[in-house]
């Protein structure tokens, strides 16, 4: 998975991102899929549907509509809309693609409560071992913090972490991975901010804006500022 070339930030790790809402189920959504699928299909004309597994609520399982090379989709179920960009425009692009989707959904299934929101970053960050060791303190400020208390470097590494956020919480997930033919290892970084409650659709704009804002703001706390330029194109 790529992204697409931003000025801004040409070596983003961004592989992909995920805006979810979440809602006391709607069966409409069953009687309306032709008419949802019709909505995007000029757009999104792919059809994926979920796969069936021993134990899973197969109508709470999301269908999918995506693009024709796979950048992006949307997510329909009983109790969810979503949208993903698997090659991240930017923030605003994303966002606007995104309110779009929503607001088309919502109005062919009329919801105005929400119980939960989710926006979800997944970065990868290609690295190669220095003697054997992950070189986590070159990407992660936790790093040398880290060796300090632990006296020494890592083979391996998997952190997992939640944190209350403004209006709700992200939980954090930093793991070394490699690829299943071993060809490339990288640092998994997620975020995933949530925010539950008595929720409204029509405040949705502001939830994504401060979903975003939050996560961006971990994501610089977390890095190095030699990754942080790298990140936007700078020599390092």
């Amino acid at each position: 998975m790529t992204t697409v070339p931003d000025d801004r930030r040409p070596n983003s790790p961004l592989v992909e991102v995920v805006f979810e809402i979440r809602f006391p189920g709607e069966k409409a959504v069953e009687s309306r899929r032709h008419q949802i699928q019709e909505s995007f299909r000029s757009d999104y004309p792919s059809l994926w549907v979920p796969k069936v597994e021993s134990g899973m609520a197969l109508a709470l399982e999301p269908f999918r509509f995506e693009r024709p090379d796979r950048s992006a989709g949307v997510m329909v179920s009983l109790d969810r809309f979503g949208f993903y960009s698997r090659a991240y425009p930017g923030f605003e692009k994303f966002r606007t693609e995104c309110l779009r989707v929503m607001r088309l959904l919502a109005s062919l299934i009329p919801i105005e409560r929400l119980n939960r929101i989710g926006l979800r970053h997944i970065n990868m960050i290609p690295f190669l071992r220095e003697g054997g060791l992950v070189p986590f303190d070159e990407f992660f400020q936790l790093g040398s913090k880290l060796s300090e208390l632990l006296s020494g470097k890592f083979e391996n590494i998997s952190l997992a972490f939640a944190m209350p956020a403004v209006g709700g919480k992200i939980t954090t997930r930093i793991e070394s991975i490699i690829r299943t033919d071993r060809s490339q290892e990288a640092f998994l970084l997620d975020f995933d901010y949530a925010k539950e409650g008595e929720l409204s659709f029509a405040a949705v704009d502001q939830y994504l804006q401060e979903a975003h804002d939050e996560s961006a703001a971990l994501f610089h706390r977390l890095i190095t500022p030699s990754y942080r330029d790298y990140i936007r194109g700078e020599e390092v």
